[in-house]
């Protein structure tokens, strides 16, 4: 990328008149590797079939996330590729793909700070390719100003905005279908039983090179103490915590169901049927709250203002000096009891740490 930015010339501006615009064919690239990115990236494909009704609108994004586009108003669904020998002769094949469909719209949406993204947009051949101004804006020829709204769930409306297009807050969709939540239903009254009570999705993971990850510890005596106030758990790990496998089967009790579950639309069906979720900020608490489920996101770093979900879709629950379990038990239980005190401040009953310099 760096060598490409190099050697290629920066396009001249193009100042289009959206109203007057013809267009037919869109292309959204969001050219990031992880989940919860792809899912940030969601409504982009709401708002840009919302002004161009009967538009062909195409989505560029990692496999990972693939499945969980499945019912979305898209076309077509293109994979970038990360790992070698594919990634060697994987892009060129895509740019030929994109490059003949001869897109009039190309928008990175992922916010124009990954490299990958703009490249994509700035080499599909789109008549207009559109992304916010920074390092990498040489290969676009509409650069929109970068809006003062920081938040990854309020950006892409703001970016939708400052096109001139209409736009409205969208806080992503359900991608289940009502036979998927049947099933999901059935998975979680097979764990847990029949009976009536709330249940807890517990997902003990998160990114552990960024920092983002509870200790496991921390995990095990949250879903405890879950578990002793009659509460119904399921506790997930996903790919990145199968080393905590065996942790988890060695110390849960065994009425505590332990999830692994590769099918993501699989996970996404139990998911939606809990009755709160709760995790540090990683791809299924995004996933959680894009089902719009009753979330508690706990966040390591001072970020939350960034990537936390607003108000009405979880409680956050942040300390400088790292949440505490009870911190996070009293959280889940605000919210099984309905969120009747949470503020338009991230985590209502923790709003004077968060809020500290």
């Amino acid at each position: 990328m760096r060598t490409l930015g190099l050697v290629t010339a920066r396009l001249n501006d193009a100042h289009p008149d959206w109203k007057r615009q013809r267009i037919k064919n869109i292309l959204l690239v969001r050219g990031i590797f992880r989940l919860g990115d792809s899912i940030l990236a969601m409504p982009a494909i709401f708002l840009f079939r919302r002004n161009f009704p009967n538009a062909r609108i195409d989505f560029v994004g990692p496999p990972v996330s693939e499945p969980l586009f499945q019912n979305l108003p898209i076309n077509r669904y293109y994979r970038i590729c990360r790992g070698l020998p594919e990634a060697f002769w994987a892009y060129w094949v895509l740019l030929r793909q994109i490059r003949s469909v001869h897109y009039d719209l190309a928008v990175d949406v992922s916010g124009s700070k990954a490299a990958m993204g703009a490249f994509l947009v700035g080499f599909s051949d789109a008549r207009l390719r559109v992304g916010l101004q920074g390092r990498w804006d040489r290969w676009f020829n509409v650069r929109l100003p970068r809006p003062a709204e920081k938040n990854k769930y309020r950006t892409l409306p703001a970016l939708v905005a400052s096109m001139g297009l209409e736009t409205q807050e969208h806080f992503l969709s359900p991608i289940l279908s009502t036979m998927e939540k049947q099933e999901g239903k059935k998975r979680v009254e097979a764990m847990t039983g029949q009976e009536r009570g709330p249940t807890v999705g517990v997902f003990a993971g998160g990114r552990e090179t960024r920092g983002k990850r509870w200790p496991k510890e921390n995990f095990l005596e949250l879903i405890a103490a879950l578990h002793s106030q009659g509460i119904k758990t399921i506790t997930f790990l996903g790919p990145e915590e199968k080393d905590l496998m065996g942790f988890f089967r060695r110390e849960l009790p065994l009425d505590i169901p332990l999830v692994f579950e590769p099918s993501l639309r699989i996970f996404a069906a139990i998911v939606s049927n809990c009755d709160l979720f709760v995790g540090c900020d990683s791809g299924p608490i995004h996933l959680a709250c894009a089902l719009h489920m009753p979330t508690v996101v706990i966040f390591l770093k001072n970020n939350f203002n960034r990537w936390g979900p607003p108000p009405s879709l979880g409680r956050i629950v942040y300390r400088r000096a790292g949440a505490s379990v009870h911190e996070v038990l009293e959280a889940c239980l605000l919210e099984l009891a309905g969120g009747a005190i949470r503020s338009q401040a991230p985590g209502a009953s923790l709003q004077p740490e968060i809020c500290a310099p």
